[in-house]
């Protein structure tokens, strides 16, 4: 008799390839469940990368790398037409002084290789009139202009809605600590619960290398790379109109000046291997962009910085690890989706439901229900605002003034298909806290309503993770403590 698993499909890990495989196999009608060591998804390097869907200039021809990142770059508009997500096409250039041209006349070829349209190499007067705020000193570009900019943690979030209104099934503060292989399937274990799938996909990032030890798969040889980044404010915004980066080095590609999909500007990423996963920001790091940054753009004004934050680059080698184990059966790996990660998620996805389906996984067609993106007032005329208001008062009343949110907006997400449990569950879902004042005057209101909402003290709210409590309060303002976790999850 065939054994009858809880699933056909496991999946562990819930970044940007996590979230696309889960929505991609379960609208194709693969029962699946994606499970995540943290308490909500996108908490790795999916929340804390440069945001750009990479046109595939840089990656060698004929690795998965430049496969994928150019077959990945193509899917994104159709995916975020569906999720009702921004997208900027705007394109990216790499910038060189007089003496680069052969790098830049090198990064067109390998584009053109590996199959990138819309490249264009610009002298200075091309480059300086799409770009007038670039150093005078650059004189050569190359015009990327299928690259994009995105918000990678909403897309996460709106792939694990889609697919869990679609019948998919999410597991969050699941941390796998035993993976067993018997009759067919496997048992994958937190604690004491467990649930068994026939076939399990390995897409834990920073942690993939402690699943596949789990699994008895292959050995992985993970590298840390630190990256830091400066957050500008919106009143930035037009500073540059596309990223713009230097020419590229062994270590990645470079420190760049971008633009966010929010109005931002951002600074960064440094590039620095490090022993020991942390997200810590250097005052190293910070010096070095600041450095580096005004090689490429004039008038950075650093004095409008609002944030400063980090993640981490996982590499296995110099291209992306995809395949089913030699070692272990049903077991696919994921590893090494360092940049272009991002660019390549949706046809990483692609690219394991086929495989799945080699091996005998049966999609079914199914009626796709669509997620219903979640109302940003600030994209309503006034005539749908007023009518919105009037239908609900609480979103007429505004809680963050930087980003202009309302009571409604995040009574809205609380009641979401993924409930956020956390005040950075809020943060990355309306960006409330992102602003100026990163939360300085509604912090104290968005814990407030979390609390009446979950029926707990305010004491009792979660900044982020599971240990960063309020632990007092003065007047309106308050006073918040938060402790930094250093190690991932097994999950990544």
């Amino acid at each position: 008799m065939e054994k009858v698993f809880d699933y056909e499909v496991g999946i562990i890990g819930a970044g940007i390839v996590g979230a696309f495989t889960f929505d991609t196999l379960v609208t194709n009608g693969v029962k699946t469940c994606l499970c995540e060591a943290g308490e909500d998804v996108s908490l790795g390097a999916s929340k804390a990368n440069s945001a750009i869907i990479h046109a595939g200039y840089d990656p060698i021809p004929g690795s998965n790398m430049a496969r994928l990142n150019v077959k990945g770059n193509k899917m994104y508009e159709e995916v975020a037409e569906r999720l009702g997500e921004k997208l900027l096409k705007c394109g990216s250039i790499v910038v060189a002084d007089e003496t680069g041209l052969d790098g830049i006349k090198e990064l067109y070829e390998r584009g053109l290789a590996n199959g990138v349209s819309g490249l264009k190499i610009l002298n200075k007067e091309e480059l300086h009139a799409l770009e007038p705020n670039l150093n005078d000193n650059l004189c050569y570009g190359l015009l990327a202009k299928t690259a994009k900019v995105v918000s990678p943690y909403n897309f996460t979030i709106s792939l694990c809605e889609e697919a869990i209104i679609n019948g998919g099934t999410l597991k969050l503060d699941y941390p796998v600590d035993k993976l067993e292989f018997k009759n067919g399937g496997w048992k994958v274990s937190s604690g004491k619960n467990s649930f068994t799938c026939h076939y399990l996909v390995n897409c834990a990032g920073a942690g993939c290398d402690k699943i596949n030890e789990l699994a008895g798969a292959e050995k992985l040889n993970l590298t840390y790379t630190l990256g830091e980044y400066i957050l500008l404010d919106k009143s930035e915004h037009g500073l540059v109109n596309r990223p713009i980066f230097p020419m590229p080095t062994k270590l990645g590609k470079g420190i760049l000046v971008a633009p966010t999909v929010a109005g931002n500007i951002i600074c960064g990423p440094t590039a620095k291997l490090i022993d020991k996963y942390s997200t810590r920001v250097t005052s190293e790091g910070v010096i070095e962009i600041r450095e580096k940054t005004k090689n490429l753009v004039n008038g950075i004004d650093f004095r409008k910085a609002i944030k400063l934050y980090a993640g981490v680059r996982v590499k296995e080698g110099k291209d992306f690890i995809l395949g089913f184990s030699k070692l272990v059966p049903n077991f696919y790996i994921t590893a090494g989706i360092c940049s272009p990660g991002l660019a390549s998620a949706p046809a990483i996805a692609d690219e394991i439901l086929q495989n799945l389906q080699k091996c005998g996984v049966k999609t079914h067609k199914i009626a796709i229900k669509r997620r219903k993106p979640y109302i940003n007032t600030q994209n309503l005329t006034e005539e749908e605002f007023a009518a919105l208001i009037a239908k609900n008062p609480k979103f007429g009343k505004l809680i963050c003034r930087c980003e202009g949110i309302t009571e409604g907006e995040i009574e809205q997400v609380l009641k979401g298909v993924i409930t956020p449990l956390t005040v950075e569950g809020i943060k990355r879902r309306l960006r409330a806290t992102m602003g100026r004042c990163q939360g300085s005057f509604c912090l104290p209101m968005i814990i407030d309503i979390m609390a009446k909402y979950y029926k707990i003290d305010p004491s009792q709210v979660i900044i982020r993770g599971k240990t960063s409590l309020v632990t007092s309060r003065v007047k309106e303002a308050g006073i918040y403590s938060q402790k930094e976790e250093e190690e991932p999850k097994t999950n990544g």
